[in-house]
């Protein structure tokens, strides 16, 4: 700080001159004052002179500046959170010693300054050691709008497991966006989380996920000025229409892999015949084909059960019931999944080699051969001892393993693909839409046209029917489809 001379009644020490660093008292000041020209009224008398600072001189702030009490009292800050935002986590403020011009931080002033924990950034300490969590966040602003404990934790749960965990992976992202730029998440204006979303775009990420990331911050923002929301304002969302422009959503005109491929490759060894294919090879065909004639997501096929009346073999095929306490993504109060029913593929076919697509005969096959190993409930187990269930991402990996071999271009296969092939495979097989509808466990319009809610056998078997026959119908072309068919996601 520039000085001139003037008068000033306060006592001041030596003062050290210094070259490459702001010049300090060399002893402890024990009530600090900042330095500062001043003329005093006419009449006055006048005090000692004061001696002028050098053109690049500065004062240091000692850190008793902050609080006069004592060094006990504000060797901590407290965070201070927004009345209206949702607390993510505590933090404790810890004072870091300000930096000088020439980007070293001042020496002491004969008082030690509080202890700094080293971090490994220079980020602000409101930004250290934030633990992210949607639930939490969610959960703590229904408490700080008045609802109970118990009431906010019930709110908190209205979002899945899978989809939390989705959420706070997307904000840990955008918590490391905001931490260089000093920005609380549940504050974070228009214009920020707009060069955020653009920020994700220019990273190459897809339309839907950068809709996904948006979702995910909505749910622990506490809104704009104007009163409009993440979800609704009109700003974010004609940024995404023009990300939505810049790159559309690219539609695969024919599966990666052929399903009739795939299923010729299970008629053979070491698949076939049945009676001398291991645990592991047996168990892999039989997820295959009920994933394929059931055209049920991953969670679902998980789900199975070999509890009892879970699965009951019927005149004409199988039926099988997911675990109660299993929730479909999809699953609300206005819509359950229905059953699983697989046909025998001998209802469709009198050619004896047809059977070795049959899903119903796999799954004879496979209960009989775990019968005294399985020490689990769930249908699918690890082929090896100690035979425990197998997660949902072991089903995905087997599914991938069968597939993969089969799969052409620089795509890579998943498991969900699937759900989406054996759904095209009947559809253009001539199945109508609504029985898609019905034995996919599709809820909406969204998803394909409408909900056929009709529970009737001849619905539930002519799909698994028509994906079954794409193998015994049409064996020219490598993936069962007309050239023009498409694999739909869901």
């Amino acid at each position: 700080m520039v000085s001139g001379t003037g008068d000033l009644r306060q006592n001041l020490f030596d003062l050290r001159q210094a070259h490459d660093r702001p010049v300090r008292n060399t002893q402890e000041q024990q009530t600090p004052d900042l330095l500062f020209q001043t003329i005093p009224p006419p009449g006055l008398p006048h005090g000692r002179n004061v001696p002028l600072l050098g053109p690049h001189g500065c004062v240091h702030l000692p850190a008793a500046m902050y609080d006069r009490t004592s060094p006990q009292e504000n060797s901590e800050l407290q965070g201070q959170v927004h009345t209206n935002s949702p607390v993510l986590a505590s933090q404790t403020l810890v004072r870091r010693d300000p930096p000088t011009p020439h980007g070293r931080p001042s020496e002491s002033t004969g008082q030690a300054p509080p202890t700094v924990p080293e971090t490994g950034n220079s980020l602000p300490p409101r930004h250290q050691g934030v633990t992210i969590s949607c639930l939490e966040a969610v959960r703590s602003s229904l408490r700080q709008r008045g609802f109970s404990e118990a009431a906010a934790a019930m709110a908190a749960d209205a979002r899945r497991g899978t989809t939390a965990a989705t959420y706070d992976s997307r904000l840990r992202k955008f918590d490391q966006w905001c931490r260089p730029r000093q920005i609380l998440l549940p504050a974070a204006s228009v214009t920020q989380i707009a060069e955020f979303l653009l920020s994700l775009f220019g990273e190459g990420k897809q339309v839907s996920t950068i809709r996904n990331y948006r979702s995910a911050i909505a749910a622990i923002h506490q809104g704009f000025p104007d009163g409009s929301t993440l979800s609704n304002n009109p700003y974010i969302a004609q940024l995404i229409k023009g990300m939505a422009n810049r790159r559309p959503q690219i539609r695969r005109l024919a599966p990666s892999w052929g399903l009739s491929a795939v299923l010729h490759a299970l008629a053979g060894p070491p698949y076939e015949p049945m009676a001398n294919a291991s645990l592991a090879a047996l168990t892999k065909k039989t997820l295959f084909l009920v994933a394929v004639a059931s055209a049920r997501r991953r969670s679902c096929l998980h789900a199975l059960s070999t509890k009892q009346n879970h699965i009951r073999f019927e005149g004409h095929g199988v039926r099988m019931v997911p675990d109660p306490s299993f929730i479909a993504k999809n699953q609300t109060l206005t819509f359950l999944p229905g059953d699983i029913f697989i046909p025998e593929i001998k209802t469709m076919s009198s050619v004896a080699e047809d059977k070795r697509w049959c899903p119903v005969r796999a799954l004879k096959w496979y209960l009989n051969k775990t019968e005294k190993l399985r020490q689990s409930t769930s249908l699918f187990i690890i082929p090896r001892p100690p035979y425990a269930a197998a997660s949902k991402d072991t089903l995905s990996r087997w599914l991938v393993e069968i597939i993969r071999p089969f799969t052409s271009g620089t795509s890579r296969p998943r498991a969900h693909d699937v759900r989406g092939v054996a759904a095209s495979t009947a559809l253009f097989a001539g199945i109508p839409v609504e029985d898609i509808l019905k034995a996919a466990a599709w809820k909406t319009p969204t998803t394909f046209v409408a909900c056929y809610l009709t529970d009737t056998l001849h619905a539930e078997a002519a799909f698994g029917s028509a994906v079954m026959r794409g193998p015994v119908g049409n064996r020219s072309h490598p993936s069962g489809l007309p050239p023009s068919g498409s694999a739909t996601r869901c």
